[in-house]
């Protein structure tokens, strides 16, 4: 008679997982495969489906693995009871995340047997056995990360080049780097070092700006690492080409870099806090030239902050209708050789190469726009009209988003000042010789780790508040607002005061260019948002732009 108690007991689905680790020690998922299709069949099971994460991490929580995502979602189905794993290390290389892969599971009713160890979740010894092997298999992936970390870092003092990407002018051989003076393909009277060479005279010698040298870098067709070497840059979950051109950042992080001037600085690219190593290499630049080029990048800079001749009220507040980007303020000749300010979208300015996809808004006349936008905000201020209801109500809107950011700020204090009892507790740990240093190194990192990212969150919430801190934080109702606004503007306000009332009451300013159906130049529809009242919201049409 056919029982479908026993028939569901021997429907099972296999979860195999190798990472890229596992398959430069020869260890494929093909070989799981073949394991688990014997095993199945010496025990009579039959295998329903795969759940086949090829090439995934086992740092990586089960849920945010593809296949192990599949797999979570099948089970919550109820698809399958039993699922098949090689060993422990499959499902997780670290014993959180282990553990947290088989509550997931149980919760679903599932249960995980190991087709090479002697335990299953079904049994209270499976369930302890399984903890003791999740945390083997964490301390087996931690002391293998200490050790190869540890030998890296004796090799990498002896100079040897240890992989990744090799510096634009380099080559490595016999695992040194060395300079590259084999010529460029189609720049027989080039090479990669002479390129590096010539960069650093033009900025170093001829002061010339990252942006000069590279469009004379693109005219000349010089092929960049990217395009000279075939590699892709991933973007989401593809690898693209990329534009293949030279960038004024590609050239200033190559003019900062000390490898020219023969130093390389082992472990700064690492996503984890390490030990960083100096080592000697050879030089394709003088150390002379390199801090004069250092130099001149400083000198560029400075000379930039002074050609600003003017504040411009509505920085960061005007948008383009266009491409979405920033409008930001600057100067052109005009009548007579005379300086006349102007609002630029981002999208012209934004280096993609010589003549690629810039936004073909039009500029602005600053003085025009601002004398506009501030009449506005005065005759706002003296006569709000039915407006005080939505002005309180944007005020409480704006005090809850600083009361959460200031709510977030607290908690991620207060958990940065419990990493140093945290720290603590495990150095009295080792002190009382109940874990090893191996340990104690390893969960010192991850503190480490997590602090910093603390911190940066830190910083992130203070840019937040200050960039949105405006008058209205500062009173309870939309009356007293005003009456404050009034006050200030009674006698010719500053600057700060000015442009501390337009970013009250000024939301966004958007640029729309468009071309008139009967031809002619390009005019502008400039449309100013208020923070408080919609109502008040101003449409320009057919405003005649700058060039």
């Amino acid at each position: 008679m056919f029982n479908l108690a026993e028939q569901i007991n021997k429907d099972v689905v296999v979860y195999p997982r190798v990472s890229s680790d596992d398959q430069q020690e020869r260890e494929t998922i093909e070989t799981q495969i073949e394991f688990a299709t014997k095993y199945c069949e010496l025990h009579g099971l039959n295998i329903n489906d795969w759940y086949k994460d090829d090439g995934v991490s086992g740092t990586i929580p089960l849920d945010q693995r593809p296949e192990g995502s599949r797999l979570l979602e099948d089970a919550k189905a109820g698809k399958f009871k039993t699922v098949l794993i090689y060993n422990m290390k499959r499902l997780g290389r670290k014993a959180r995340v282990t553990l947290d892969a088989i509550y997931q599971l149980e919760e679903y009713g599932v249960t995980i047997k190991s087709m090479t160890e002697p335990f299953d979740t079904s049994t209270p010894m499976g369930r302890f056995v399984i903890t003791l092997l999740a945390g083997q298999a964490e301390f087996d992936r931690d002391t293998l990360l200490e050790t190869f970390w540890h030998g890296a870092n004796r090799v990498a003092r002896l100079g040897q080049w240890l992989g990744g990407i090799v510096p634009y002018g380099y080559q490595v051989i016999e695992k040194f780097l060395q300079i590259n003076e084999d010529p460029l393909p189609g720049k027989e009277d080039l090479s990669e070092a002479g390129v590096i060479r010539l960069m650093y005279h033009l900025v170093g010698d001829e002061e010339w700006s990252t942006i000069k040298v590279a469009d004379y870098f693109n005219s000349l067709k010089i092929p960049p690492s990217y395009v000279k070497d075939g590699r892709k840059i991933k973007k989401g979950k593809r690898k693209e080409n990329t534009a293949g051109v030279w960038t004024p950042g590609r050239i200033r992080n190559m003019i900062v870099n000390t490898t020219y001037k023969g130093l390389h600085i082992y472990g700064k690219r690492s996503k984890k806090v390490r030990e960083l190593i100096n080592r000697e290499v050879p030089a394709i630049v003088s150390e002379e030239l390199w801090h004069q080029a250092q130099q001149s990048l400083r000198d560029n800079q400075i000379e930039a902050f002074r050609n600003q001749k003017r504040q411009y009220l509505l920085r960061g507040l005007i948008k383009c209708g266009c491409c979405g980007l920033t409008y930001h303020g600057t100067a052109y000749n005009g009548r007579g050789n005379k300086l006349t300010a102007y609002y630029v979208c981002g999208g012209k300015t934004a280096y993609k190469g010589p003549l690629q996809g810039k936004c073909r808004s039009k500029n602005v006349p600053a003085i025009w726009l601002e004398e506009m936008v501030w009449d506005e905000c005065v005759n706002f201020i003296h006569n709000p009209g039915d407006a005080l209801m939505e002005i309180n109500a944007g005020m409480e809107i704006r005090k809850s988003q600083l009361s959460d950011w200031l709510q977030e700020k607290e908690i991620v204090l207060k958990s940065i000042k419990e990493k140093e009892p945290e720290r603590q507790s495990i150095l009295s740990l080792y002190r009382q010789k109940m874990i090893k240093a191996t340990d104690v190194e390893m969960q010192l990192q991850e503190i480490l780790t997590e602090t910093i990212s603390l911190e940066r969150r830190i910083k992130e919430l203070d840019q937040l508040m200050q960039a949105e801190q405006d008058l209205s934080y500062q009173f309870d109702s939309a009356e007293a607002l005003l009456i404050e606004l009034r006050t200030k503007i009674e006698n010719e306000p500053s600057y700060e005061v000015r442009r501390q009332i337009v970013k009250t009451l000024v939301d966004k300013i958007v640029v729309e260019t468009k071309t008139p159906p009967e031809g002619g130049k390009p005019k502008a529809n400039i449309k100013v948002h208020y923070s408080f009242n919609r109502s008040k919201d101003a449409l320009y049409t057919g405003v005649r732009a700058g060039t």
